[in-house]
């Protein structure tokens, strides 16, 4: 299927008319470092509590970003296709429900700093990252070019109904762990991070028991809307840039009028040792501990936003809407001040939607276990509860999809293969690999993803930092505490 040959269809579907929306703002899923003690910085961004026991005294992360995605529907061959413009299959053909899931996390300069045995503070500059589509059960075909053969294909189809939501924001991370709990085996350190955000940009529709039929006269075959309920909302400060452009005033605009909020993750780490002297060299070695215990809850808050005036909710409750009336209404649609202008003209009622509204993060509980089998070797298991529920919940709510994760790693100071093996909210079966070659980690969430055939489910991630290369450094001044 041809990109374009999908147009149709999708500008029907409301949810995609929130994918033109720039998409910045970037979830944590570094799936190789999770319950590493050399995990630094990073660590933090999974429990705060672990930075307090980092063997590394300071840590300096330059850059980390990682994307995510999750669909039925779209093959991985279609990123080849479309950046070459050739032919080719890019949605998956049939009748069954369809959804699409992204999340990206953006680390730039996050630092960390233990100050004493028992104290430790980070800071991180982070952006993040989600969209959500989802769809009731519909039929695609390649061969479907205009709305009215996609009316066709789906004229048994008892209603469509959709959902979308895309939210993204920058944030300012600020942590301190400290033990709690000390005997000479064992260590229990608590930590929080306080998030400082700005709402980017968000934005959702929903499109509820959209009906329509179908009208034969004689060889002439048309169809007609005939019920439905549609809204769509984004946030106000994209009119500036959709205006304006990409200027520097008008970017200076787009941030001032992005709101503010507070968010929290709070986490804890309680490690058992089976050497007892570990309090005298703990710092230089670091292979002493039998197990580690960690439990976090992360992204507890929400994003908030200015609802843009051409948003509404749109409904056809008496008079049809035939298929080429939608059709004419969305040709020459340049912009949102356009559709809303031709859904108005085409829909029985128009309503305004409030002026703010509110995406909640996707807040989850985290229960981590890594557990050392001999002086290099290592399995880490952890699991995560959702509390939150983009696809089902009445309000507005971005979710991860990652649900248990066990990643055996061979991994020393400058050296590391990892090779994690996820079951997926979603019920998929993810087996990655990643590598560290002294400041460098790079994983793959997927490897099927690189194999003919597959739909786009996986993506990656990198992680470049700097922090004491070699044991003798870590016995020196700056990385001692004595």
């Amino acid at each position: 299927m041809k990109p374009m040959r999908t147009k149709p269809f999708l500008l029907f579907l409301l949810p995609v008319l929130l994918i033109p929306i720039t998409q910045l703002g970037f979830a944590q899923q570094y799936h190789a470092i999770h319950g590493s003690p050399y995990a630094g910085v990073s660590g933090a961004f999974n429990n705060p509590a672990s930075i307090g026991n980092s063997l590394h005294r300071w840590d300096f992360q330059l850059f980390s970003g990682q994307t995510s995605i999750y669909t039925n529907t779209i093959w991985a061959q279609s990123l080849k296709n479309a950046v070459t413009n050739r032919a080719g299959d890019y949605i998956q053909d049939g009748f069954q429900s369809r959804n699409f899931n992204t999340n990206s996390d953006l680390s730039l300069f996050s630092a960390m700093y233990r100050i004493n045995k028992k104290h430790a503070v980070a800071i991180a500059f982070r952006g993040k990252m989600y969209n959500h589509i989802y769809t009731n059960e519909f039929t695609i075909q390649d061969t479907s070019t205009s709305l009215r053969s996609f009316f066709k294909l789906n004229r048994t189809t008892p209603f469509l109904e959709s959902k979308s939501i895309h939210v993204g924001w920058g944030e300012l991370n600020l942590t301190y762990a400290g033990a709690l709990l000390e005997t000479d085996n064992s260590r229990l350190t608590v930590g929080a991070t306080m998030q400082f955000s700005k709402s980017l940009i968000g934005g959702f529709s929903k499109m509820n028991k959209a009906r329509f039929r179908e009208n034969i006269n004689g060889s002439d075959t048309s169809y007609t809307s005939t019920s439905g309920v549609g809204e769509y909302g984004y946030s106000s400060n994209y009119d500036v840039l959709q205006q304006f452009g990409a200027t520097s005033a008008s970017i200076k605009s787009f941030l001032n009028e992005a709101k503010s909020s507070i968010g929290l993750t709070v986490g804890l780490e309680y490690i058992k040792y089976d050497d007892e002297t570990y309090l005298d060299r703990r710092n230089y070695s670091g292979r002493v501990y039998n197990y580690k215990i960690g439990f976090s809850i992360v992204d507890i808050g929400s994003q908030k936003f200015n609802n843009s005036q051409y948003t509404g909710r749109f409904s056809e409750n008496n008079n049809g809407i035939s298929d080429a009336a939608i059709a004419r209404a969305f040709n020459g649609v340049n912009n949102t001040r356009d559709l809303r202008d031709s859904l108005a003209v085409i829909y029985d009622s128009v309503q305004v939607l409030p002026p703010t509204f509110t995406i909640e993060n996707p807040t989850r509980a985290i229960v981590n276990f890594d557990k050392q089998i001999n002086a290099n070797f290592f399995v880490n298991t952890q699991m995560v509860i959702h509390l939150s529920n983009a696809k089902n919940a009445i309000k507005q709510k971005s979710n991860d999809y990652s649900f248990i994760t066990i990643t055996p790693r061979w991994e020393t100071l400058n050296w590391g293969v990892y090779m994690p093996i996820q079951y997926t909210r979603d019920g998929q079966v993810w087996t990655g690999l990643a590598v560290k070659a002294g400041p460098v980690i790079a994983g793959i969430h997927r490897l099927g993803i690189l194999k003919q055939g597959s739909l786009l489910n996986g993506g990656g991630y990198i992680l470049l930092n700097i922090h004491p290369f070699r044991k003798k450094e870590m016995k020196s001044r700056i990385d001692c505490f004595e």
